[in-house]
C-alpha cells in the first residue's frame, strides 16, 4: 500500500517536473523583490558606486582619466559596476535611498539569471533534474551568498557571471563553431572585467582543447573543427576585456599586468577575528578558508562534498589522464573549487573576512557535493529503504535552513551551522560577525522609530553608520545629525568590528538589532560626564582623594605649588600653565578591584581656579594595557573658560563609564591635559569607582 503510493507520487511529480521548476523559480524570484529593501547597506557600497562605477563613467564621458588612475579601485573590475552607472543614469535616478534600492534590486536579478543558469549545468551535467533541483537549491539556500546577493556587487555578482560562463564553456565545448566562441568570449570578458580572477575560466578551456588535441593525436583524428572556433575565442576575448575595462584602453599590457599584480597581493591587512584572536589578513593561518566554507553551509552540503571530492579525486589518481579525457564535466568542477583553494592555502595568499572573495567557488562546490549525491545513489540503488533515508534527510536539512533563514532575515550572512552551537554571543566574540556593517540600518529605523526629537545627533563607530543613512527616506535623513565628537552625539553607534562588546565603555543601551542572544549593532545612548556623575548610583568600590598637601603613594607630586591665590583648603594645589601641558596625576597600577566587574562608573570631583584666558584643559581617564599599548580613552569633564568668573574656586565633577577590565595589571592615570596652555590651579580631588545595579 505505501510502496504503491510513494510510487504514485514519483509519477506525479515526474509529470510535473517542469511545472514544479518553474515555480520554484517563480516563488525565488517574488521572494527577492519582496524582501530586497530590507537589506541594509555594506562597506563597500559607496566605494563601488563612486570610486568605480563614478570613476569609469566620468573617464568614459568626461575624459577625466587622472581620478581614475589615482583612484584606489581601478582595477577592481568595472564592468558590473558600469551597467549599474547606466541603469542610474537613463532612468535619471537621483536620490541616494533609490540610487541603492536599485542596485540591490539589480544585484539580485542577476544572481537570480545565474540560479538558472547553474540549473540547466547541472541538469546537463547529470541528466537528472531531481539531481539539478537539489544542486540549485543548494545554490540558493547557501544562507550567506543569499545574503549578499543583494548588497555585494563584488563577490556575489562574480559568482554569477562566473556560474553563467562555465555553461557558456560547457556549451562551447560541447560543439565548438564560431557562434558559440563568440557568445563565450563576450561572457568570459564581462566575468574577468568584474573580477580578473576569471582569467580561470579561459585556462579551463585551454586545458579541455589541450586534452581533445592529445586524444586527437593519439587516434589520428580531425583537430580543425575545434582548433579554429578555440582561436577565435581567445582572439576575440582579448578586445572584449579591453572594451569592458576602462582603464586598459590607456594601455592595455601594463594595466593587465598591474591588475593581476594587485589580485595576487591586495594590499588590504585590516585585522580578521579568528577563534577570538584579531589577526592581520596576511597573518591568516591556511585553514582559514577550509573552516569558513564548512561553518558558513548546512552540514548536509559538506557531507555530500567530501563523498564527491573523494570519489573524485580517487577516479582521477587511478588512471589520470582517462579521467582528464573522459570526465569533462568532473575534471570542470574539480578545477572550479580546487584550484583557487589550492591556491589560497599553498601559497598562503591573503584573504578577506570570511572568504567572501572566493565565493564564485560555490558553484564548485555545489557540483561536487551531487557527484556524491549521485554516488550514494548508485551504492544505495537496490536498498530502497535507505535512498527514501537520503531523500528525507535532505529535504529536512533544506527545511531546516529554509526555516533558519527566514528566522534571521535579513541576516542570512551570519549564519553558522549547528557545529558551533547556537550562542551567538559566543560565535560573535570568536569569529567575524556583521564585518559590512548591514545591520546599522535596522538600528538607525529604530532610533527614528522611538526617538520623538526633531533632530538627532549620531556618532557612528565604523563607515556604514553612515552609509545607511543614505537608504533611508528622505525625511528620515533629515532628522539625523552625524556629529565628530562624542561627546555631544545622543547616541554612539557600534557594531562590534574589531571590538568585544565588553570593550564598549557605552552601555545604556539605545536600541540594537540582535540575532539569538547577542546584538548585531548597538546604537547606545550618550550620556554626558556631568549627567552621568548625578545620575549613576551603586556601591562604592574604591575610592582615592587628595588635597596635594600630603604625599599619597598613588598621586605623583608633579607641578605641586602654594597658589598666590590660596589653595582651595590646606596649602598647596596642582597646577598646569603655558609650560605645564598635563597635571599631576593619580596613577593606579593594578585594577584588580574593578577586574573583570560590569556597570562600572568612575566619578571625579575637583576645585579649579582659573586666572588666564581663554582656558581650555580636559580632566581625562586613560587605561593601557601591560605592555603600554592603549585600551582606553574617557573624558571626565571639560573646561572650557573664555573671562573671569569672579576669581573664585569652583567645583566640577564628571564620570565616566569604564570597560570591563580583563586584566588586573592594566595601568589607569587620571589628568588634567592643558590644551589651551593657561594657567588652571586645581585642588582637593575625590575619584570613586562605583559599581552600578545592573
Amino acid at each position: 500500500m505505501i510502496k504503491s503510493k510513494l510510487i504514485s507520487f514519483n509519477l506525479a511529480i515526474e509529470s510535473n517536473k517542469q511545472e514544479i521548476v518553474f515555480l520554484f523559480f517563480a516563488l525565488l524570484f517574488y521572494v527577492g523583490l519582496s524582501v530586497y529593501k530590507d537589506y541594509g547597506m555594506s562597506w563597500d557600497e559607496y566605494a563601488q558606486w563612486f570610486d568605480n562605477g563614478q570613476a569609469n563613467y566620468n573617464f568614459i564621458f568626461n575624459n577625466d582619466s587622472a581620478t581614475l588612475l589615482n583612484g584606489i579601485d581601478k582595477y577592481h573590475g568595472p564592468a558590473f559596476e558600469l551597467l549599474l552607472i547606466g541603469i542610474e543614469k537613463t532612468f535619471s535616478i537621483t536620490d541616494w535611498r533609490d540610487v541603492f534600492l536599485m542596485r540591490h534590486l539589480a544585484i539580485f536579478i542577476t544572481f537570480f539569471i545565474s540560479s538558472i543558469f547553474f540549473y540547466l549545468i547541472a541538469n546537463k551535467i547529470f541528466s537528472n533534474w531531481r539531481i539539478a533541483f537539489v544542486g540549485v537549491l543548494m545554490y540558493v539556500l547557501s544562507p550567506h551568498i543569499f545574503a549578499h546577493a543583494f548588497y555585494n556587487s563584488k563577490d556575489a555578482v562574480f559568482l554569477a557571471f562566473f556560474t553563467i560562463s562555465i555553461y557558456a564553456l560547457i556549451r562551447f565545448h560541447e560543439k565548438p563553431n564560431y557562434k558559440r566562441a563568440l557568445v563565450y568570449s563576450i561572457i568570459t570578458a564581462i566575468t574577468i572585467d568584474i573580477r580578473i580572477i576569471g582569467i580561470l575560466l579561459p585556462a579551463i578551456s585551454g586545458l579541455l582543447f589541450l586534452i581533445d588535441w592529445i586524444k586527437a593525436v593519439k587516434s589520428k583524428m580531425e583537430i580543425r573543427s575545434t582548433l579554429l572556433p578555440t582561436l577565435f575565442y581567445f582572439i576575440t576575448l582579448i578586445p572584449f576585456v579591453i572594451l569592458f575595462w576602462p582603464v586598459m584602453w590607456l594601455d592595455p599590457v601594463f594595466h593587465f599586468i598591474e591588475a593581476l599584480k594587485e589580485n595576487s597581493s591586495y594590499p588590504w591587512d585590516g585585522e580578521v577575528l579568528y577563534f577570538g584572536i584579531q589577526k592581520n589578513a596576511s597573518e591568516l593561518p591556511r585553514h582559514y578558508i577550509p573552516f569558513w566554507i564548512f561553518i558558513s553551509k548546512p552540514i548536509i552540503y559538506s557531507v555530500l562534498f567530501l563523498v564527491g571530492a573523494i570519489t573524485l579525486l580517487w577516479a582521477g589518481m587511478k588512471k589520470p589522464f582517462l579521467f582528464l579525457a573522459e570526465k569533462k564535466y568532473e575534471t570542470i568542477a574539480l578545477i572550479w573549487f580546487l584550484l583557487p583553494l589550492v591556491a589560497i592555502v599553498v601559497f598562503k595568499s591573503r584573504s578577506f573576512d570570511t572568504g567572501r572573495h572566493l565565493y564564485f567557488m560555490n558553484g564548485g562546490f555545489i557540483l561536487i557535493a551531487l557527484f556524491g549525491l549521485q554516488a550514494l545513489k548508485r551504492v544505495f540503488e537496490k536498498r530502497i529503504v535507505l535512498i527514501y533515508a537520503l531523500n528525507l534527510i535532505l529535504f529536512v536539512s533544506f527545511v531546516g535552513v529554509i526555516y533558519k533563514m527566514i528566522k534571521i532575515h535579513p541576516y542570512q550572512n551570519l549564519y553558522f551551522n549547528a557545529c558551533l552551537g547556537s550562542d551567538m554571543e559566543k560565535i560573535k566574540n570568536n569569529f567575524e560577525f556583521d564585518y559590512w556593517g548591514v545591520g546599522n540600518k535596522e538600528v538607525l529605523e529604530k532610533i527614528l522609530a522611538n526617538d520623538s526629537a526633531k533632530i538627532i545627533k549620531v556618532f557612528a563607530e565604523n563607515m556604514p553608520g553612515k552609509l545607511n543613512q543614505r537608504i533611508l527616506t528622505n525625511a528620515q535623513r533629515a532628522r539625523l545629525d552625524y556629529v565628530d565628537t562624542i561627546e555631544i552625539a545622543d547616541y554612539f553607534i557600534a557594531d562590534y568590528r574589531w571590538h568585544r562588546e565588553e570593550e564598549y565603555t557605552f552601555r545604556r543601551n539605545g536600541y540594537s538589532a540582535t540575532i539569538g542572544n547577542t546584538a548585531i549593532t548597538t546604537a547606545f545612548r550618550v550620556v554626558g560626564p556631568e549627567k552621568l556623575f548625578e545620575q549613576s548610583k551603586g556601591t562604592l568600590v574604591k575610592s582615592y582623594a587628595t588635597g596635594f598637601d600630603n604625599s599619597q603613594p598613588v598621586w605623583d607630586n608633579d607641578n605641586i605649588v602654594q597658589p598666590y591665590c590660596g589653595a582651595h583648603s590646606g596649602i598647596y594645589a596642582a597646577m598646569v600653565d603655558s609650560v605645564i601641558e598635563y597635571s599631576s596625576s593619580l596613577t593606579i597600577p593594578n585594577l584588580s578591584y574593578i577586574y573583570n566587574k560590569k556597570g562600572i562608573v568612575l566619578k571625579a570631583s575637583f576645585w579649579k581656579y582659573v586666572d588666564q584666558f581663554p582656558a581650555n584643559a580636559k580632566l581625562v581617564v586613560t587605561i593601557t594595557k601591560p605592555d603600554g599599548k592603549p585600551f582606553f580613552w574617557g573624558l571626565l569633564k571639560e573646561i572650557k573658560q573664555d573671562s573671569i568668573q569672579d576669581n573664585k574656586w569652583e567645583e566640577v565633577s564628571g564620570a565616566v563609564d569604564l570597560p570591563i577590565i580583563k586584566d588586573g595589571n592594566y595601568l589607569l592615570k587620571i589628568y588634567l591635559w592643558n590644551i589651551g596652555m593657561k594657567r588652571i590651579f586645581i585642588d582637593d580631588v575625590k575619584v570613586d569607582f562605583v559599581q552600578e545595579e545592573q
